[in-house]
C-alpha cells in the first residue's frame, strides 16, 4: 500500500500528449491498481465484460459502450481477456491547442459531473463512433503534419455526438445561465476545495450571492453548493483512505481541517462510518 494515491502521466511520444491505444489481448494498458490520471481519457469498448470502478462507483464492461474518466478521477479497470476496444486519452492542453472549441472539456456532461460517466452506444450510434476511432487510429499512426489538429477535431466531434445523445436521452437542456454557473462552481470547486470549505468564499468569487449559488446549483444537481463541497472532502478523503496508508490525521490536515476530531465528525455525519472504519470496509469490497 502505498502512503499516496499514484498519478499516471501521459508517455509522450512525438511531442503529442494524446495517445490512441488498441484494448487487445496482451495490450500495453493494463489499470488493475486504481490511480488517478492528470489527463482525460475514453474508453470505447467493442466486446468483452468486466469492471471499471471509478471513484466508488463500480460500473460493468460490456460491449458498444463508451466510459468517460476525467483528470484528478481515481479508476481501476479490471477487464476479462476477451475484452476488446480502444482507449484515447488526452490533456486538457492537447485540446486547448488543438480544438477550434476551447469549452469542449468543461461543457462535456460526464466530465463536469452532470451526467453519468458510462454511455451505452444504440446501434445507429455505436457504428458511427467506431469508425472515428479506427480513423483517430490511423491519423495517430501517421506522420501527417496536422495530425495533432486532426485528432483534436476527431475528439471534440467524438465528444459532441455523445453529449447530444445524453441530453436528447435526458428530455432537454438546462437553462443557459444555470449551466454556465453550475460548470464554473464545479472548476473552482476542483481548484479550491481543499483551502475553500464556505460557501460564501466561492460566491464571493464568483461575483454571485451565496443564496443564488446554492439554489441554482440545487435545482441543476438536486444539492446545494455547501452540500457539492461536503461531498467533494468527503470524496477525496475517502480516495486517500481507500488508496494510500497515510492515517486520518494526516487526511485531516492535508484537508485543512484544523481539528482531526472535528474532520473524524464530519466524515462519520457524511458517510456513517469512522475514518478507520470505513477505510477497513472498503478495502475488504474494492480489493479483492
Amino acid at each position: 500500500m502505498t502512503t499516496q494515491i499514484p498519478i499516471h502521466d501521459l508517455v509522450e511520444t512525438d511531442d503529442t500528449s494524446c495517445r490512441i491505444i488498441a484494448l487487445n489481448v496482451p495490450s500495453d494498458y493494463s489499470t488493475n491498481e486504481a490511480h488517478r490520471h492528470s489527463y482525460y481519457e475514453l474508453l470505447l469498448f467493442t466486446s468483452g465484460s468486466g469492471k471499471h470502478m471509478i471513484d466508488f462507483d463500480v460500473h460493468e464492461i460490456g460491449p458498444q459502450s463508451i466510459h468517460f474518466v476525467a483528470a484528478g478521477q481515481v479508476h481501476a479497470l479490471k477487464r476479462s481477456m476477451d475484452t476488446k476496444g480502444y482507449v484515447i486519452a488526452f490533456s486538457k492542453e492537447f485540446m486547448f491547442l488543438n480544438s477550434t472549441d476551447t469549452n469542449v472539456l468543461n461543457d462535456f456532461p460526464a466530465f463536469n459531473k452532470t451526467a453519468h460517466p458510462v454511455l451505452p452506444l444504440p446501434g445507429s450510434l455505436f457504428p458511427e463512433l467506431q469508425a472515428l476511432v479506427k480513423s483517430m487510429e490511423a491519423e495517430f499512426s501517421g506522420s501527417n503534419p496536422f495530425r495533432d489538429k486532426m485528432l483534436g477535431a476527431f475528439i471534440s466531434i467524438l465528444l459532441l455526438k455523445c453529449r447530444s445523445h445524453m441530453q436528447s436521452s435526458a428530455g432537454g437542456k438546462a437553462d443557459a445561465n444555470t449551466q454556465q454557473l453550475l460548470l464554473r462552481f464545479n472548476a473552482l470547486l476542483e481548484e479550491k476545495f481543499i483551502t475553500l470549505h464556505k460557501v460564501n468564499e466561492y460566491a464571493e468569487l464568483m461575483n454571485v450571492s451565496a443564496n443564488h449559488l446554492s439554489e441554482s446549483i440545487k435545482k441543476l444537481t438536486g444539492k446545494t453548493a455547501g452540500e457539492q463541497i461536503q461531498d467533494r472532502l468527503v470524496l477525496e478523503a475517502k480516495r486517500l483512505l481507500l488508496h494510500s496508508a497515510i492515517t486520518a490525521k494526516e487526511i485531516a490536515y492535508h484537508l485543512n481541517f484544523s481539528d482531526p476530531s472535528y474532520f473524524s465528525r464530519f466524515f462519520k455525519t457524511n458517510t456513517g462510518m469512522a475514518p478507520e472504519e470505513f477505510r477497513k470496509q472498503s478495502r475488504e469490497k474494492y480489493q479483492q
